[in-house]
């Protein structure tokens, strides 16, 4: 799987697809640290009280944490860092730190020390009641400030044909709306940094990710072959337009 993401990634990112707001790596890494640092201490908060907040709940208020935090940095390093920061503070899994596309940013962002800690301590966000969507969500908006939004959609995508090989968790398109949700909120921020002060006062989860609830998922390879023949089939880029459809009805995606 990693030999195959690595290819769709370097061959889904050109340089063009970048925002022209975008600060160099170097500065978009450490401002990313900064943004992480105001995540974990969120997270040791949130364990402190009497009725830690959980699942959704706790997504919501690890993104605004995050956005509070980064509107502190100068204006063009505010939205990338954010979503480099989500991508990387919201994921339990090692697959991007362990991409050799992505490894050295991820590891840039946080160490394995750090994280080590982090993982003691943010407890499970969700979004949606469901990790695994959460993770598709943030690791979305991350690649697509790291690398643009064609990479980001395209490394989904790839992700889920994988799924459905044998042995994997089958094709899902949940996860797929959940990660076209992540890059079109990471979008929307590199877009227009000043969104940020909406984030840090009212995100949602409902406001901003496709529910998972009618989604088809699971579907092996044959199955999904028989039902959609393949991702450039009109069976499929029909379901992918409903998926955008979905997505541009939400509170947070209306114009």
């Amino acid at each position: 799987m990693s030999t195959w993401l690595t290819l769709v990634l370097m061959l889904a990112s050109p340089a063009d697809d970048k925002p022209a707001a975008k600060p160099d790596r170097d500065t978009m890494i450490k401002s990313a640290r900064t943004v992480m640092a105001a995540i974990v201490a969120a997270g040791r908060e949130n364990g402190r009280q009497p009725a830690p907040l959980k699942e959704d709940r706790l997504t919501e208020y690890y993104v605004r944490a995050a956005a509070a935090a980064a509107r502190r940095l100068p204006e063009k390093q505010r939205a990338p860092a954010l979503l480099l920061a989500l991508g990387v503070a919201l994921d339990q899994s090692s697959l991007m730190r362990e991409n050799p596309v992505t490894a050295i940013p991820w590891r840039r962002v946080e160490t394995d020390a750090e994280r080590t800690e982090r993982l003691k301590v943010l407890g499970t966000p969700t979004v949606h009641g469901r990790h695994d969507l959460a993770q598709h969500f943030s690791v979305s908006a991350g690649l697509t400030a790291l690398l643009g939004a064609k990479a980001a959609e395209s490394a989904g995508l790839l992700k889920e044909l994988l799924d459905a090989e044998p042995g994997g968790s089958g094709f899902s398109f949940a996860d797929l709306a959940a990660d076209l949700s992540g890059v079109a909120f990471a979008q929307k921020l590199l877009d227009d940094p000043s969104r940020l002060t909406g984030i840090e006062k009212s995100f949602t989860v409902a406001a901003f990710v496709v529910p998972p609830k009618g989604l088809t998922e699971d579907l092996s390879l044959e199955q999904f072959t028989k039902q959609y023949g393949s991702i450039r089939d009109a069976r499929f880029r029909k379901e992918l337009e409903a998926l955008r459809k979905k997505l541009r009805a939400l509170p947070g995606h209306k114009e």
